[in-house]
Order: structure tokens, then C-alpha cells, then sequence
């Protein structure tokens, strides 16, 4: 829920000026909770035991304004911070933040924005508290063995257009100069990189279904370094969710992607398909999730085909203690294959995972959004 402040009109500056009028809201989320995670199994690593810990699954307070133009136009903002208030150090602006102008045509932005990674989670669903590994959407779906599709955060750097909603459509364009960080940041001969994404949704009535595409090729030229996130990418998803009356949804997703290993020609692309299921069910103020993925083993040219897969699945519920406020619990579980697979959660902060390990989380938390 949005609390509006107050216009902003303020005169008699100094200087004699003043500032226009503008509309200005606060809103965000608060997602906390009490975390142990235990890696396990297959190979050692740096990470392996249970470690327990409060964590701030990405919290944000977002200030978001706009002036009228005139013409139907307006000038528009949005900074989104991440307090990060399970520890000192807060990321201002660290969120989605963005200024442009909108209109009856739609909206045009510049700055920084999820994009593609996050589209399972908002498609298929999530828990009301939630933690960022239980993001399967975000997790495995967004791997390929171990590396990164996208950023798996913020893309930097964006310029996006974002369409009128036309009876529950709406596409989504934008392009990146360099998603992974500042221009000329992976290499030392400047900005050869780029990035672009297409995404376009459907929500109306009882459907949630969407497709999103995802390209980057990498700054500094292609392969120039290999087996790393800002590689060359391409990736396509497609999902859909059906909401029956009795409470109950259903949702299925499909990933494929793919990533370049090569340093010296474009010709060792690593590939891997995977699916995701997800159910949720709604009785009153409980709600009772359950969630599946899978990775199929990876294929192309030097590619470890077999044993390179994994499977992962959460199991969680929550309950409203008001409209605003949930509290809950979830089981989250990620399993490689023994021969090579490493595919991990979601924004952890353990070691690298090793091959064959499984990685598990007990989640008890709250959220409250404001």
C-alpha cells in the first residue's frame, strides 16, 4: 500500500524561485528472517556444514514521483533502496531506479532494472514470505551449471520501454550498454558489449502468461573471457499460471539458455533446457506453496553432457496476520548431479558449490509491505 505524501510546493527559495508541483510516494517491503542452511554431500568445499544467520531477503523502500507535463505527458522517477537491515551498509538506489517521461504511448526510462531472471518468479509466483533462495525462478532456473544468466540482479546501464496495458498485454523492451557493470569494465579496450531484452506479458482474470528473451554479448568481444557470467548469452522463457476459484493456482515454466566458453571463436556454446512447476493454494488467511525444477544436463561442443543436471524443490506456507503483514516457514532444496553439476541457490553467500552437493535451507521469517 502506497501512502502519498505531500505535493510538493514549496516557494519563496532564496533565490526567489520554486520548485514545481510533484507527486511523491513511499512504498516497499520488509523481508526478514531466520535462516539455516546446510550444504552437503559429493565434494567437499569451503562452504560445507550448516551455517545460521538473520538474513534481509533484498528489502526495499522506494520513492517514486511525477510531474504533469501537460499534453497527457509527465516527467517520472523511481529510487528504489535496498536498507539491507540484517547488517550495517545500506545500498541506496541499489534497486530498481530509474527517471524518463510517460505518456499514453507508455513509458520511457533510463537506468538500472531486473531483467529476464526475475520473470519466473513474478509469473509463476511466490511466497508472501519468501526467501531469496526459495526462488527457484531466480536459482537453478537462471543457471547454466554454475554460470549466471544475466546479472541475476540489477542489468546497469538500461534504457527500457514499457508499453500501455492493453486489456491485461503489455511488452516490455529495453537494452543495455553494459549489464554487468560500468562501460569499458570487462575489458580494456572499451565498450564492445551490449545487452537486450524482450519481454511480453498477459495477466487478465484467472491467466498469468508471458514469454522473455534475453541477449548479451560480451564486453570486450566475444570470448574474451571464458566460463563467466558476462560471457555471450541467449535465453528464452515461457510460463503460464491458472488461478482456479477454490484458492488453487497452478503455474508451469520453461527455460532455455545458453552461453559461450570459448576465448578464441564462437563455436563452444554450452546449453542446457529446464522446467519449473510451481502450486499454491489459498484457504482464508493460509496459503500452502509448492514448487519443482529441473536442469537437464548441459550439451555443445566441450560441454560435460553427462551428470551435469540438477533438481530442486520448496515447500512453504504463510499466514496473514493482517493485509499487510505474513509470517511463515519453508523448506528449500537444491540437488546437483554426482558427476558435475554445480548449480547452487540464489544469492548465496557461501563458497562455490561442489560437484554432486546438495544444498538445503530452513527458512522462518516475516514480511510487512507499506
Amino acid at each position: 500500500m502506497q501512502k502519498k505524501l505531500i505535493a510538493l510546493a514549496v516557494a519563496g527559495l532564496v533565490s526567489g524561485g520554486a520548485f514545481a508541483q510533484s507527486n511523491v510516494t513511499i512504498s516497499g517491503n520488509i523481508f526478514l528472517g531466520y535462516d539455516s542452511n546446510k550444504t552437503s554431500g559429493g565434494t567437499a568445499t569451503a562452504g560445507f556444514g550448516t551455517v545460521n544467520r538473520v538474513t534481509d531477503h533484498s528489502s526495499n523502500i522506494t520513492f517514486a514521483g511525477s510531474e504533469d507535463l501537460g499534453g497527457g505527458m509527465k516527467a517520472v522517477f523511481q529510487i528504489d533502496s535496498r536498507p539491507g537491515i540484517d547488517q550495517a551498509g545500506a545500498a541506496w538506489a541499489g534497486g530498481n531506479s530509474w527517471a524518463g517521461l510517460s505518456g499514453n504511448w507508455g513509458r520511457v526510462v533510463a537506468g538500472k532494472q531486473d531483467l529476464h531472471y526475475n520473470e519466473l518468479a513474478g509469473g509463476l509466483g511466490a511466497m508472501r514470505v519468501r526467501s531469496l533462495q526459495s526462488l527457484l525462478g531466480h536459482g537453478i532456473m537462471s543457471e547454466v551449471n554454475g554460470v549466471a544468466i544475466t546479472p541475476r540482479t540489477r542489468s546497469n546501464n538500461v534504457v527500457m520501454y514499457n508499453s500501455p496495458n492493453m486489456s491485461g498485454f503489455a511488452v516490455q523492451l529495453a537494452g543495455s550498454t553494459a549489464p554487468f557493470g560500468a562501460e569499458g569494465g570487462q575489458a580494456a579496450d572499451g565498450s564492445k558489449g551490449s545487452a537486450w531484452n524482450l519481454t511480453a506479458k498477459y495477466a487478465n482474470g484467472p491467466i498469468n502468461a508471458g514469454y522473455s528473451y534475453w541477449q548479451n554479448n560480451e564486453e570486450g568481444g566475444n570470448g574474451a573471457t571464458a566460463g563467466v557470467a558476462a560471457s555471450d548469452q541467449r535465453s528464452n522463457r515461457i510460463w503460464g499460471r491458472y488461478a482456479f476459484p477454490m484458492g488453487l493456482s497452478l503455474g508451469l515454466g520453461w527455460d532455455s539458455s545458453k552461453y559461450d566458453n570459448d576465448v578464441t571463436a564462437n563455436t563452444n556454446w554450452v546449453k542446457r533446457n529446464a522446467w519449473q512447476a510451481t502450486g499454491q493454494y489459498t484457504m482464508g488467511a493460509n496459503a500452502f506453496y509448492l514448487q519443482y525444477a529441473k536442469a537437464g544436463n548441459t550439451s555443445g561442443a566441450g560441454a560435460a553432457d553427462s551428470g551435469s543436471g540438477a533438481k530442486a524443490w520448496m515447500l512453504g506456507y504463510d499466514y496473514a496476520l493482517s493485509k499487510r503483514t505474513n509470517v511463515g516457514i519453508s523448506y528449500t532444496e537444491v540437488k546437483n548431479d554426482s558427476t558435475s553439476g554445480t548449480y547452487d541457490f540464489f544469492a548465496t553467500t557461501t563458497a562455490t558449490v561442489g560437484v554432486g552437493n546438495k544444498s538445503a535451507q530452513w527458512h522462518l521469517g516475516m514480511s510487512h509491505s507499506f
